[in-house]
């Protein structure tokens, strides 16, 4: 398939735009050609920007003068943005790429364009692509306010914000809608742009790839070119300004008290109860009491014997980083409280199941940057390394579902790339066993780009004959805001639907800011809370 990269100046690219150039050139059905349409031609494989401020519109006036500044502190002192990999300055590929000046020579046929560049397109550009032209906007279609990426939906508070990826395919006054992905944002608009750009690579190439295997479906109908939309204005530009101060006020406040008080902030907490799962798990749920310096999290139950075992995340304020460990879970007291597993690298989401006569834990270990599962050899104190699986990649909050055919399924988190988010995409994997010897990937994969519902948060389970997914709701700039409940609609290894039949608020108690993880098991549920502080 070609495909031409519309570009501005090849010295000004950021990080994203230069991932979506190196994974078309690494793909061997696909042909890249850079269009350049401005700008003095430089030795631009040798040049370092990671200059973000290419996906912010021109704002004039005042408003565009404190945007700017705003945006230069952001990026210079607090957020700076990715900067270009080393890896793709030195790369072969990059090197053979075709750089051809719009207007300066004869344009071969494209299969499809693709826009990184706000680039102006013409009609004779437009009629010489099979596919037309893609574009990627930082923002929800239907939001008519331009600006930097992340400026209105921060002031508005909303939960998310979208990247939207549209098709001009037979003229430029109407597009359809390619796909959409949803990003967590931040109070800083720098690192929302972050968030979004990075992210929305996945979104681009998830749908090249169905357009490759003939399979992509367009979302909308057709939709009318908005020419005029509202742009910041210097009272909403400045209200910004108040939010991003207020948001950094905040961190160094808590940042100092936590010093002065010892006082834990996002303390997540371990809740159990016995009456109300499934409609109404917050009824009857108490904390379970734990030391001053951790917070517990992720929690899984194991019935071994006739005794109910926790494991959960136990993450130290002292050395920044968790650990597994396991009690006993008896009427509501925990006992017996042991570290199980301390690799030296962050560990969480302890999910432990038993096959074959052995119990296996696969614990979360996105720091080192590969899926690792263990076996006991003393339970529960004592664990083998049995197999690894993903390695080089970061891989959170995996585990195993069999399905009613008996088919086993690996349902997992990955970070695309380092500058990515971890919360927004979800995989899918068919698999032979638990030694992971052959995986196949699911057709769609990623199955779902969005921060809302795609982070795991527990184990699948089955209610009155029908299968749920928990998961993270990773919305309104907060990690773990909420926890849904996903019905399993279909899963093959070709499809993958699920509908949000319950979000569980973290609203029952004073305090509380977050509810991301729940497990059932013995007719005994454990879930976890945030405190804003404790």
């Amino acid at each position: 398939m070609k495909i031409g990269i519309l570009v501005k100046n090849l010295t000004q690219l950021s990080n994203w735009q230069y991932r979506i150039i190196e994974g078309i050139c690494k793909d061997s059905e696909m042909e890249a050609e850079i269009l350049l349409e401005e700008g003095a031609f430089r030795d631009w494989r040798w040049t370092n920007t990671g200059n973000d401020i290419a996906i912010c519109p021109k704002i004039s006036g005042l408003s565009g003068v404190l945007l700017k500044m705003q945006y230069a502190i952001e990026t210079r002192w607090l957020f700076k943005p990715p900067q270009v990999a080393h890896t793709y300055k030195s790369s072969d590929f990059f090197k053979e790429i075709k750089v051809v000046k719009l207007g300066k020579e004869n344009l071969e046929p494209k299969d499809l364009l693709l826009n990184l560049d706000r680039v102006s397109v013409t009609d004779a550009l437009l009629n010489m692509s099979k596919n037309g032209v893609w574009e990627m906007l930082f923002k929800d279609k239907v939001l008519e306010q331009d600006g930097p990426v992340g400026f209105w939906e921060i002031i508005k508070k909303k939960p998310v914000v979208t990247a939207t990826l549209i098709n001009f395919k037979t003229n430029l006054k109407a597009y359809a809608v390619v796909g959409k992905a949803h990003f967590n944002r931040h109070w800083s608009m720098s690192e929302t742009a972050t968030i979004v750009s990075e992210g929305s690579v996945s979104l681009l190439f998830k749908n090249l790839d169905s357009l490759k295997k003939g399979t992509l479906q367009f979302t909308d109908n057709t939709m009318p070119v908005k020419n005029s939309v509202h742009t910041p204005t210097f009272f909403s530009t400045l209200k910004y300004v108040g939010e991003f101060y207020g948001g950094f006020g905040n961190k160094l406040y808590e940042k100092t008290m936590a010093k002065l008080t010892k006082r834990r902030y996002e303390c997540w907490t371990v809740f159990t109860g016995n009456d109300g799962f499934f409609q109404n798990i917050t009824s009857s749920a108490f904390a379970l009491p734990m030391p001053k310096d951790e917070f517990w999290a992720d929690p899984f139950l194991f019935h071994y014997k006739g005794t109910d075992y926790l494991f959960f995340e136990n993450y130290s304020y002292v050395t920044k980083r968790g650990k597994i460990s396991c009690g006993i879970l008896n009427k509501g007291q925990l006992t017996n409280v042991v570290d199980v597993l301390d690799t030296g690298y962050h560990l969480s989401f302890p999910f432990i199941f038993e096959e074959g006569g052995d119990i296996f834990l696969m614990p979360e270990g996105s720091e080192n940057r590969t899926l690792e599962i263990y076996r006991a050899i003393d339970f529960p104190l004592q664990w083998e390394n049995y197999t690894t699986a993903f390695k080089g990649e970061a891989v959170g909050d995996a585990f195993f579902h069999t399905d009613k055919d008996r088919q086993q399924w690996l349902f997992l988190n990955k970070q695309a790339a380092p500058t990515s988010p971890m919360n927004s995409e979800l995989f899918i994997y068919q698999v032979d066993s638990v030694k992971l010897n052959t995986l196949i990937p699911h057709k769609q994969n990623p199955v779902l780009i969005d921060a809302s519902v795609a982070r795991n948060g527990g184990a699948i389970f089955m209610h009155d004959g029908e299968y749920y997914r928990p998961s993270q709701r990773n919305t309104d700039g907060v990690y773990g805001r909420a926890l849904n409940i996903n019905k399993i609609e279909k899963l093959t290894l070709e499809e993958y639907k699920e509908t949000t039949v319950q979000v569980i608020e973290p609203d029952f108690e004073k305090n509380l800011m977050g509810l991301h993880h729940l497990h059932h098991c013995n007719g005994t549920f454990v879930f976890d809370a945030a405190y804003r502080y404790k």
